[in-house]
């Protein structure tokens, strides 16, 4: 009886270090697939054996041929051939004047009428409508571009809009390709249409989800990659304009992948600031940047490269000086700040 139970015992610990052991394995699996599953081609089930090497190896550096291959295969939708191509009255819509929105468009409008169409890039494109900076650009000026979304209800409604803009359902971010958890708010049926697109544009990273909000959503898992891959993917490297409004508060770090590039050369950044930053920091630098003042608004900035400082003035460059307080203060509300940044001709 000893012996049996001795068996019994031994029998017991191999099956036991057996099972650790293939918990471990599919541990590790998870763990590797969790954070390459979307976005690389060799987790796939048909792929799984042959391309096992580079399964174990991890998620590829952000501009490796095989990542933008699997997001210009998978990730990226071109322009429809038949576009929507009806002009967009900027007061129409109830939202126009929501943060100044536009006032932000007749800047624009300024800034870039009369010159051939251009490119954008708008990151955080909601439904493709809703407070859009690129859509009077498109429909009255001629422009494309690229519109990104993670959140898939506005992507679908986005799809079904017509742009005429290449469509990315992928999440930004300046870290390695993975997925990450998002943040969806939940609609209410029985709102108005502006009122759900508002609240769909309220959905954001779960990372950065406002305290509270927890229970006002539920979140899912989405592809992030940085924007470079996606804009190498999709073979853009000049943009006339780069606009994002993500809903936190360090957006033009999240970009800095492209704005500190020299692989790409954008003109223009648009900037949809939180007013929770703008406290803290009214009127934010970006290095190789001119804030233009005349065309900015209170939580929107517009920023002009250096190199590019004559969109500022038809006749000559402008080149940055500072106000003092009583100055800043008398142009726009004072959030004690010491110095605001505008230009004077050189």
């Amino acid at each position: 009886m000893n012996t049996f139970n001795t068996v019994v015992y031994q029998t017991n610990v191999v099956m036991n270090i057996l099972l650790l052991g293939v918990t471990a394995a599919l541990l590790l699996r998870y763990l590797l697939f969790a954070s390459s599953a979307l976005l690389l081609l060799w987790v796939n089930t048909g792929c799984e054996h042959d391309c096992l090497d580079q399964y174990l190896a991890g998620p590829p550096n952000h501009t490796s041929p095989l990542l933008l291959e699997t997001v210009r295969e998978h990730f990226l939708t071109p322009p429809p051939s038949k576009p929507d191509n009806s002009t967009f009255q900027i007061d129409e819509p109830v939202w126009a004047r929501l943060v100044d929105w536009n006032l932000v468009q007749e800047s624009l409008k300024e800034i870039w009428e009369g010159q051939p169409p251009g490119v954008f890039v708008e990151v955080g494109a909601s439904d493709g409508e809703f407070m859009s900076q690129t859509i009077m650009l498109e429909r009255n000026l001629g422009w494309t571009g690229l519109l990104v979304e993670p959140d898939p209800r506005a992507f679908t409604i986005l799809q079904g809009r017509r742009r005429r803009a290449w469509t990315s359902p992928l999440c930004v971010h300046n870290l390695p390709p993975c997925s990450r958890r998002y943040w969806l708010r939940d609609i209410e049926e029985d709102l108005p249409n502006h009122f759900k697109q508002l609240l769909m544009a309220r959905s954001k990273l779960n990372d950065y989800t406002m305290q509270g909000d927890e229970e006002r959503g539920g979140t899912i898992m989405v592809p992030c990659v940085p924007l470079s891959t996606i804009l190498l993917a999709a073979n853009i490297t000049s943009i006339d304009l780069l606009t994002t409004a993500t809903g936190v508060d360090e957006d033009e770090t999240r970009m800095s992948d492209v704005i500190h590039s020299r692989k790409f050369d954008i003109k223009t950044l648009l900037i949809h600031f939180p007013a929770g930053r703008l406290f803290n920091e009214p009127y934010p630098r970006i290095k190789g940047y001119i804030l233009d003042m005349g065309h900015s608004t209170l939580q929107i900035k517009i920023y002009v490269k250096h190199s590019h400082c004559q969109l500022l003035s038809n006749d000559e460059c402008k080149k940055m000086k500072h106000y003092d307080s009583l100055e800043a203060c008398l142009k726009y509300f004072c959030f004690n700040f010491l110095t605001v940044y505008s230009h004077k001709r050189s």
